[in-house]
């Protein structure tokens, strides 16, 4: 066979399998960005995220003891939510998906860049 020829069958097959490999299902993040005017930094659960949860999530019908639904007024509970990815997957839905939450409403730029980046630094019960 001519080695040019075995050359090129060989660079295609490399080509088309390190094609396969590339290819993957995991999605890339949504960047995150200051919308400016955020004081942010390490965020703290107590100081930082326990407002935003009880002023967006945590009322009456909606994420508290005993309705049915996860109760946010816990940590454990919330954690477990963004573990699972279903908190910041149903904050980033357009706004008049019926999954979109909170629902009724959007949580303004910045409490959702707080939220997200307490998400993204892990979480931390502080």
């Amino acid at each position: 066979m001519n080695k040019g020829i075995l050359f090129l069958l060989i660079f295609s097959l490399i080509t088309i399998a390190a094609g396969f490999y590339s290819c993957t299902k995991d999605e890339i993040p949504a960047s995150l960005v200051n919308p400016g005017g955020c004081d942010t930094g390490t965020m703290s659960y107590q100081h930082d995220i326990v407002e935003i949860i009880n002023n967006s999530c945590s009322f009456t019908p909606c994420h508290v003891p005993g309705n049915g639904n996860y109760d946010y007024t816990r940590y454990e509970v919330l954690a477990d939510r963004i573990r699972s990815g279903r908190l910041e997957e149903r904050l980033l839905l357009p706004s008049d998906h019926a999954l979109h939450m909170p629902q009724g409403f959007d949580l303004d730029a910045c409490n959702l860049y707080k939220l997200r980046l307490w998400i993204h630094q892990g979480f931390p019960n502080n």
